[in-house]
């Protein structure tokens, strides 16, 4: 297991963290404290009292105040539209082994991801997911860029940096996806606020069925499309089923056509970021195993990038949009 720890560069138990943060911030009836496993950055962990839990982010060693402001633009953004996000309970610090640790409280979700539950969205919930989904590209972000490793528009660069770590076949397709890439003209993609990480880790169905949409921390000004097509190739595809998965982004189009009709250029393009999108989680995932720092939540991505990345193929995409598209 990954030593969580090294995030915040701190050797204190997570219990004296813990008690460190109630009485910073005045939370009483200390229980107990989990690490979240989910997750590549920051220190993430639940505090339970005898009242309620809640949800603490400790932001990684790495990040500067800028990198910390930014990511509560987010948060406070997301609070403030028509989506089911957890709501911001306090942002501060504490002062431990000569270390200044930013942390935020939010709301903690009585609930479990849909990674937890290894379930895919029915419809009506693709459909509610959908709803939020057009909301989120309604608001106006008002922040500094955030580079983001995973980001589809980022491909390119990524490749370039981390290829040598895939196998020759791998490595010759990502080549002819990146060069694809570079020849697409970004500019002529409808851009919002995109959350950009709708993911089966990131949207939790709670005690009473409700969907919360969590963890803004790579949510930028980019092309709508990469939300659609990031909940496409994770949350919604089935890794078991080409059927399936080509039903549910049929469902994905054409609810989200109900708030905003995407553009000729847009559907033109989707069938290229759906495969970059699986072809970046092999290659990160492969990074990530090439040094060292490889964990059980990493192999599920594999595979669902893996399987996802055999479906895109001209067919699967005349399916869904019931015309033909040139690749």
């Amino acid at each position: 297991m990954e030593n969580f720890f090294e995030r915040i560069d701190v050797n204190a138990s997570l219990k004296e963290i813990s008690r460190l943060i109630c009485s910073k911030c005045g939370i009483e009836g200390y229980i107990s404290s989990q690490i979240i496993e989910v997750g590549y950055e920051d220190f993430n962990f639940i505090i339970e009292t005898n009242k309620q839990k809640y949800f603490i982010k400790i932001f990684n060693k790495n990040r500067t105040n800028e990198d910390c402001s930014n990511y509560m633009d987010r948060i406070k953004l997301s609070n403030s539209i028509d989506i089911n996000a957890p709501k911001i309970i306090s942002f501060d610090s504490i002062d431990i082994e000569d270390k200044n640790l930013k942390f935020v409280i939010l709301e903690c979700i009585d609930g479990k991801s849909f990674m937890d539950l290894g379930e895919i969205p029915n419809e009506t919930e693709i459909k509610e997911i959908i709803r939020q989904m057009a909301n989120i590209h309604k608001a106006k972000l008002d922040s500094e860029f955030i580079y983001d490793t995973w980001n589809i528009t980022n491909f390119t660069k990524e490749f370039e940096k981390k290829g040598n770590t895939l196998t020759e076949e791998y490595y010759t397709q990502f080549q002819e996806l990146s060069s694809k890439l570079e020849q697409v003209d970004l500019s002529k993609l409808p851009h919002s606020f995109v959350h950009g990480d709708i993911i089966s880790s990131n949207v939790i169905k709670d005690k009473d069925e409700k969907l919360w949409i969590i963890d803004f921390a790579v949510s930028n000004y980019l092309p709508r499309i990469i939300d659609l097509v990031v909940t496409g190739y994770n949350l919604c595809q089935d890794p078991n089923s080409r059927e399936n998965t080509i039903k549910n982004l049929k469902l994905i189009v054409n609810e989200y056509e109900k708030y905003n009709k995407l553009t000729d250029y847009e559907k033109e393009i989707m069938p290229l970021f759906y495969d970059i999108g699986n072809a970046m989680g092999i290659l990160q995932i492969n990074y990530l195993k090439q040094n060292n720092d490889y964990s059980e939540e990493d192999e599920y991505w594999l595979k669902v990038s893996e399987e996802g990345l055999k479906f895109g193929d001209k067919g699967f995409w005349n399916e869904v949009f019931e015309n033909d598209i040139e690749r």
